[in-house]
């Protein structure tokens, strides 16, 4: 007799590593939370999702995607990115420096929990939303649209 596994379990195995970390739906419901989030403010929110950060800051990636994804370049400057990179369990939020100057740590704090909160859960969407929720409702506070 050989030992191995059993070909189901190779199946459940496969499917695990090789699942994306959002389905369609999932990404769907996220973009959803950002045209809601964004219809009330003229800020910009945008999510960032990276398999891994390579040994790198998530902090000092969330800088450089949010400068090459042009949201140093709003009006307001009130642009805000949501780097998550899943396989490594890290993420970074940045925000451009008038709603850091007007909303100040307390917002990354709380953005932070929030995620938190999910995320432990594995509910990794429904963080994300709640995220995007949690900032939209800091922009639409201090950056309304007219």
């Amino acid at each position: 007799m050989a030992a191995g596994r059993h070909p189901l379990a190779w199946t459940r195995l496969w499917r695990r590593l090789f699942k994306p970390f959002l389905s369609r739906g999932e990404k769907a419901s996220i973009a959803q939370a950002i045209a809601e989030a964004e219809r009330g403010t003229t800020g910009e929110i945008h999510v960032h999702i990276l398999s891994r950060t390579r040994g790198r800051d998530p902090l000092s990636l969330a800088q450089h995607f949010f400068h090459k994804l042009g949201l140093d370049k709003t009006d307001g400057r009130n642009g805000v990115l949501l780097l998550v990179s899943h396989l490594d369990h890290r993420f970074a939020i940045w925000g451009d420096e008038s709603i850091h100057a007007k909303a100040g740590e307390t917002l990354w704090a709380q953005a932070k929990k929030v995620l938190l909160a999910d995320f432990a859960e594995r509910r990794y969407a429904q963080g994300i939303e709640a995220c995007v929720r949690e900032v939209g409702r800091e922009l639409a506070a201090h950056f309304p649209k007219n």
